[in-house]
């Protein structure tokens, strides 16, 4: 009985250790560095477009990162301080929250979007809903 509660357990703890909650992965998203900046991290997703009907084509960044926001006028803002003032944000509102959608920077300086609920590794440990 011992043996089999004690290898049950070492499952469990196993599998804690391979599997991510999308919830713990945008909160590592949104977080910042020691220096302020956004954190790095590894991120494979599935891309879809409902408009044209493609997709399907599985999508690895290495070292992304959150995209900062620019204000009106032109200063970046890390996404910690996203609760700016109506005056400050920039003029059109992507609705990420509504959209279920984040904008990642990659090394070379390009921008993607990409679908929260699409993501199916990150950081190297699978993603469960």
């Amino acid at each position: 009985m011992s043996f089999i509660l004690h290898f049950c357990s070492c499952s469990i703890a196993v599998m804690n250790s391979e599997f991510i909650r999308l919830w713990d992965v945008l909160e590592v998203m949104d977080s910042v560095d020691g220096h302020g900046k956004p954190v790095r991290f590894q991120v494979k997703y599935v891309t879809a477009n409902r408009t044209t009907k493609e997709g399907g084509e599985i999508i690895e960044l290495k070292d992304a990162c959150k995209c900062s926001v620019k204000t009106k006028k032109g200063e970046e803002v890390c996404p910690e301080k996203r609760h700016l003032l109506a005056v400050e944000r920039v003029s059109k509102d992507p609705r990420h929250w509504s959209n279920s959608t984040r904008n990642i920077l990659l090394p070379n300086g390009q921008k993607r979007k990409l679908h929260i609920r699409l993501i199916i590794e990150f950081n190297n440990k699978r993603v469960c809903y």
